[in-house]
């Protein structure tokens, strides 16, 4: 049986999938790149797809790979350091991942090869999902890298108990009682023990009672913050995995 290669087709696809990849770790990292930069690192590594059809062990074939992975990284985005660099490398295998996942599904569920007479259909469409797969990954990550910067640990001591947490950096929680910021915590009674005081407050919702304590110090990803007060809320906060209510005004002084 004789099989038919479409070697400029093969060549096609492996640039756009390298570029399509190069500019997914470029959006998800905020990377500056030359959009010459991916064009070339592209193209040389669309060559890449000839190393199937040499007479290769699987160990140098992978280990080839990674040495064209890391050329196009340096091409796309240089060396500044090595963290820079690991991280780029990792986000591009991971978004790899992401992709060869769609790739297979795709082929077990429409079984077209490359050597068949269909491929065309097969790699037209594949080319129309491929991005849209990659967006909605990207659009995720960059979702989640973005909330997930506001999580932080939080620790603090009363009465002889450590109390550690998960704060969220809230701009919403305004609260301050004698010019102080109040964070607000979930439903814990256990360390609030019998020296609270009542703090009235309002919301939309309408007025309420808080039971409040006073902290001489509170940690919040390890800065340290002095003269807090604790709000305890009759309700549970509802995000996950968050114990604590940060007060806006330490975004900035996270930030800072």
């Amino acid at each position: 049986m004789q099989l038919k290669v479409y070697i400029d087709l093969l060549l096609l696809f492996n640039f756009l999938i390298d570029a399509l990849l190069l500019l997914s770790v470029a959006c998800l990292l905020k990377r500056k790149v030359s959009f010459y930069r991916v064009v070339f690192a592209s193209f040389l590594g669309s060559f890449s797809i000839f190393f199937l059809f040499l007479p290769l062990s699987n160990l140098l074939l992978l280990f080839l790979k990674v040495l064209v992975s890391i050329l196009l990284i340096l091409i796309t985005f240089s060396y500044r350091n090595f963290s820079y660099f690991w991280k780029n490398i990792s986000y591009f295998y991971f978004t790899s991942i992401v992709l060869g996942g769609v790739i297979y599904l795709w082929n077990v569920s429409f079984p077209t090869t490359f050597f068949s007479s269909s491929y065309a259909l097969n790699f037209f469409l594949l080319l129309f999902l491929a991005p849209i797969a990659i967006a909605y990954y990207v659009r995720k990550m960059r979702g989640m890298q973005e909330n997930y910067l506001f999580y932080q640990e939080v620790q603090f001591s009363h009465h002889q108990q450590t109390i550690r947490g998960i704060g969220y950096l809230d701009s919403g929680n305004c609260l301050t009682y004698k010019r102080r910021p109040v964070v607000l915590a979930t439903h814990q009674e256990s360390f609030l023990l019998d020296d609270y005081f009542l703090l009235p407050y309002q919301t939309a919702s309408g007025m309420g009672m808080l039971k409040c304590i006073f902290l001489r110090e509170m940690w919040v990803q390890k800065k340290k913050w002095q003269n807090i007060y604790l709000g305890v809320m009759e309700e549970e906060i509802a995000l996950d995995g968050v114990d604590f209510l940060l007060h806006h005004s330490m975004i900035g002084g996270f930030y800072d």
